[in-house]
């Protein structure tokens, strides 16, 4: 072959190599610019049928966030469910503390109608004694709580600042002061699942505050 015959090949050669990295950046450059527009018209059509999404998630795979979504669900159903088994299962024992800012530290009490009895321990965390600053845990209906409350003041301390006698008053502890504790245990036979009922407070005046909702479930 002569040299002019080679370097003509050699020339097309070289021109052919020239082409191919062209096609190639060509090619590159186009998917990028349509990686982009694919991704901008995702995002413009996601964000208008959901809104709430914010642009990474609009780009996750629906299945991703289906399956996310069934994770995050699911777990804290299964949260709800051993909270749920706990409560029925220690609500038979029930501590409650009141301090010297006449303040219980529960506003709510919860207990199982599978309770056989239930026992309410009350822990006084202040310092006063019990004649200037002292607790009680007593429980009525709500019809009756203000009624016993207000005959409480009446019995005085030797009584626990609780009437004697007194029916409507479904169970109560003795009078404490700062740093005692002291507890009733007794039957909820007598209550009904759903029915209102408040427990409180009798020493004088702080059955206004110092009060909460117990409840049969």
């Amino acid at each position: 072959m002569s040299d002019s015959g080679l370097g003509f090949s050699h020339n097309r050669f070289i021109a052919l190599i020239v082409s191919i990295a062209f096609l190639v950046v060509l090619f590159e450059g186009a998917s990028e610019l349509g990686g982009g527009m694919i991704k901008a018209q995702v995002e413009q059509t996601t964000s208008k049928f959901h809104p709430e999404k914010n642009a990474e998630d609009r780009l996750k795979p629906a299945m991703v966030l289906a399956t996310e979504a069934t994770i995050d669900n699911s777990v804290e159903e299964t949260s709800e469910a051993v909270a749920a088994e706990w409560s029925a299962e220690g609500s038979c024992q029930q501590v409650i503390e009141g301090n010297d800012m006449l303040q219980f530290n529960l506003k709510e009490m919860v207990v199982s109608a599978n309770c056989k009895e239930v026992t309410v321990t009350l822990k006084h965390t202040g310092a006063m004694p019990a004649n200037v600053m002292g607790h009680n845990w007593v429980l009525t209906n709500n019809t009756d709580f203000m009624p016993v409350a207000q005959a409480g003041g009446a019995a005085g301390i030797e009584n626990n600042y609780v009437p004697v006698g007194d029916q409507r008053v479904l169970a109560a502890t003795t009078i404490i002061g700062g740093g005692q504790e002291t507890s009733v245990t007794f039957s909820i036979d007598s209550l009904v699942v759903g029915d209102d009922y408040t427990f409180f407070c009798s020493f004088p005046g702080h059955y206004a505050i110092m009060k909460g909702a117990f409840k049969v479930i």
